[in-house]
């Protein structure tokens, strides 16, 4: 890969050690040969920084962009690019707890900013979601693209009700229960691996759907091709309200009659890896899989 010498940054700063996760950062940049371009928020408190807004990031000649947080900051940021209408590469740098897409920490910065700048990386294309609302009144309501997930569920305080489920048209089930999960590989080990779904490798080509809290045994998650195009319908027999998010971030409501259709995006989301990492590290020390038996 190309190296990359210039990098933009989106800094999530309610983390409790947000700003000395920009200090060490800003040390391995330097320690990189890196210009760093930040949005005017991040700007703020990363000083040597040249402010910009993401829509100009591409005609700085940015390369790539490093979320400073959590995976829950990564997903913003994603969010936010697609916002924007850039397209460029991300790669996670946790301020915190390890997570599972930012699974570099402050010691691990100099060292993966280094990989980066000498352009010992590897490009991992993520699918992402597509979502619509088509409301029973035939208006359109869009959620931003996932990364994780598109769940529907049940509106605060209320009851469970009915979904119905389509997979390219074709009736499959109707249960009653408190929501469904539609999960990218990547959000395999989000809120799906929380409700008894699958752990799919980054790279399957497949969805998962799995339902939350059903009243029947026989509900279990669902493997699709990441082809499939997905409808599920609020039932107007034994419906209520609903709402329907994108990567827990976005919220559309929706109510008896509506029906959420997705599917996988046109363009996925590009991360940044360093060369030989393993894939699966992180479901290992966050699964425990290393842990020795007890004897």
């Amino acid at each position: 890969m190309a190296p990359i010498r210039r990098l933009g940054v989106i800094a999530n700063l309610t983390r409790p050690r947000a700003r000395e996760g920009l200090e060490a950062f800003s040390r391995a940049a330097a320690g990189a040969g890196m210009a760093v371009f930040a949005e005017p928020a991040t700007a703020e408190a990363l000083p040597g920084a040249e402010t910009l807004r993401l829509e100009a990031f591409p005609e700085a000649g940015v390369q790539a962009v490093a979320s400073l947080g959590g995976d829950g900051s990564l997903l913003a940021a994603a969010h936010a690019l697609a916002e924007a209408g850039v397209d460029l590469p991300l790669i996670g740098l946790n301020v915190g707890r390890l997570g599972y897409l930012t699974a570099v920490n402050e010691e691990g910065f100099a060292g993966t900013l280094a990989h980066l700048a000498a352009g010992r990386f590897e490009e991992e294309p993520r699918t992402a979601l597509e979502a619509r609302v088509h409301r029973a009144d035939g208006s359109v309501a869009a959620l931003p693209n996932a990364l994780n997930d598109v769940v529907l569920s049940r509106a605060e305080g209320g009851h469970a009700f009915a979904l119905e489920l389509d997979l390219d048209g074709h009736p499959v089930a109707r249960w009653l229960c408190d929501g469904l999960i539609l999960a990218t590989p990547t959000g395999s080990t989000a809120y799906s691996l929380s409700v008894g779904g699958p752990v799919m490798a980054p790279d399957a080509r497949a969805l998962v759907i799995s339902v939350i809290a059903p009243h029947a045994l026989s509900a279990r998650p669902l493997v699709v091709p990441d082809t499939a195009r997905v409808t599920v319908r609020v039932s107007e027999e034994g419906g209520a309200p609903a709402t329907a998010y994108a990567d827990g971030q976005a919220a559309v409501p929706m109510g008896p009659g509506d029906a959420l259709r997705a599917g996988a995006a046109a363009r996925p989301v590009r991360l940044l890896t360093p060369w030989h990492r393993n894939p699966y590290a992180p479901l290992s020390r966050k699964l425990g899989w290393g842990v020795p038996f007890v004897r």
